[in-house]
């Protein structure tokens, strides 16, 4: 196996251990597991009131997650500086399916999430 494939692997397998932890998270309303796989500079502005209203409305359009399946890896980007793993992932949902895009990177050796957005 490359060196490449090995990586491919690895990242997928931490992006979808976040992201079973981000849909937890939005299922049962933590806001501090939610914000746990983010470095604590990239959060700074975080609020929990609007946490709980963004989960509110998520559950009122799609209802509550039902699970997941991948769909493909973008390419990597670049945000500030950090090489992004990105990955796509059908969610599904009682009321509907939706496109969930997790981002993470890899800053001394730790795996952070930068993205988790639902569309």
């Amino acid at each position: 196996m490359t060196k490449q494939i090995k990586n491919i692997t690895t990242q997928l397998k931490i992006a979808e251990e976040y992201l079973r932890e981000m849909l937890k998270a939005d299922d049962t309303k933590d806001s501090e597991l939610y914000i746990k796989c983010y470095e604590k500079d990239r959060i700074a502005d975080f609020n929990q009131e609007r946490f709980r209203k963004d989960i509110e409305c998520m559950h009122q359009d799609n209802g509550m997650n039902l699970g997941y399946e991948f769909l493909s890896s973008l390419r990597t980007q670049t945000v500030d500086e950090l090489e992004v793993f990105r990955s796509v992932w059908k969610g599904i949902y009682e009321k509907r399916d939706a496109v969930i895009e997790i981002g993470i990177y890899e800053k001394e050796g730790i795996w952070y999430l930068i993205r988790s957005a639902v569309y």
